[in-house]
């Protein structure tokens, strides 16, 4: 049998001519590739601007920075999250502060930031988990001034009320790594709709460096020591390159015919899967569209499932870990909701180059 992965991707001659293109040009950084596929981007998902990454995790620790988080503040996240989003945190010397979550969608709630907040509580660091947008006006009320940074990583056209996920707090994180449903090989974006926090991400994204314009730019505007340069801070740098950029562009035509795949595999399994020891997901809440990025199913028998379904070369998996659980953060946390998501909870294959064959024999196995 052939293997079915859990996460795939869908490159081909469209992406390589591209990145054709690119290498004919002879420069590879940073340059219009990007503009263009950040100006479509902001496009595509509603934001006033859009900043290229070369990851989502560096978009996560630009986002601290850009927000003044540091020593003494804690973010609340929920302990479903990805590791990168912690971290970010404790590099700027902040303190994680681990949330319970909703028992089914695995999404913070409002009561959870209502019992965590206190008075060193500078932002919320929220994930809609698995594509599935939060109740958004709820956490927005329990933030209460508190700044919002959304990780869309896993809902890059999820919709909340008619406007897109990452648009809806601050900043918006979203991922184009390998198991993402647009894959540039890896890379990321940041999306704002207030221009301060788009100019100060920027200068963060490349050394703090003041003027980013090339020497050949400085020249042409009538600088004679285009050499020189001046720092606003201190950073590191986060820039991608128009290879990835170049993909990411022709990707972002294809997105609506991936997303619209996942849906009909969603569909497939939300119909046809029948046992009494497996809980379904939900469907989206109400006014809210889902980019099916996880399918997650919860079962008392999850090991005895995933194991089955490996030996019938059918790969799962449990996203995310929870982070309080993880020894390095010392949390110390009791989080009985998100303890039992990690021992029950199991993510299916979906992704559009799952064949109707493929989706048949996962179901399957499932019951058997």
């Amino acid at each position: 049998m052939q293997p079915i992965q859990i996460f795939s991707n869908t490159l081909g001659e469209e992406e390589l001519e591209a990145v054709r293109k690119v290498f004919e040009s002879k420069w590879l950084g940073i340059g219009k590739e990007t503009e263009a596929f950040e100006n479509e981007f902001a496009e595509k998902v509603g934001a006033k601007y859009a900043l290229a990454t070369n990851n989502c995790t560096s978009a996560l620790f630009i986002s601290i920075k850009t927000l003044d988080i540091g020593p003494g503040d804690e973010v609340i996240i929920p302990s479903i999250h990805f590791v990168g989003a912690a971290n970010a945190i404790i590099d700027a010397g902040a303190t994680p502060v681990f949330a319970d979550v909703d028992p089914v969608y695995f999404n913070i709630t409002a009561s959870e930031i209502d019992r965590l907040r206190t008075k060193n509580t500078r932002a919320v660091m929220l994930l809609h988990y698995g594509g599935h947008p939060c109740d958004f006006d709820a956490i927005k009320d329990a933030c209460g001034g508190l700044y919002i940074i959304e990780d869309s990583a896993n809902s890059i056209v999820s919709t909340y009320k008619g406007k897109n996920c990452g648009t809806l707090g601050d900043i918006g994180c979203f991922s184009f790594d390998p198991m993402k449903m647009l894959v540039t090989g890896d890379g990321g974006m940041m999306t704002f709709n207030r221009e301060s926090l788009y100019k100060k991400a920027k200068l963060l994204r490349y050394f703090g460096i003041v003027d980013q314009s090339s020497g050949l730019e400085a020249i042409k505007s009538g600088r004679s020591d285009w050499w020189e340069f001046d720092l606003g801070c201190i950073s590191e740098r986060y820039v991608p390159n128009d290879i990835t950029s170049a993909i990411g562009r022709v990707q972002l035509k294809k997105l609506d015919g991936f997303i619209a795949r996942r849906k009909e595999i969603w569909e497939r399994y939300q119909t046809a899967i029948y046992d009494k020891h497996i809980a379904l997901p939900p469907e989206p809440l109400c006014d809210t569209t889902s980019s099916y990025y996880l399918y997650w199913i919860r079962t008392s028998k999850r090991l005895e499932m995933a194991k089955r379904l490996f030996e019938n070369n059918i790969y799962t998996t449990f996203r995310y870990f929870p982070l309080h659980l993880v020894k390095q953060y010392r949390s110390g946390e009791r989080l009985p909701i998100a303890e039992e998501a990690n021992k029950m909870a199991l993510n299916l294959p979906l992704h559009q180059n799952l064949s109707d064959e493929d989706v048949d024999r996962i179901i399957k196995c499932l019951s058997i």
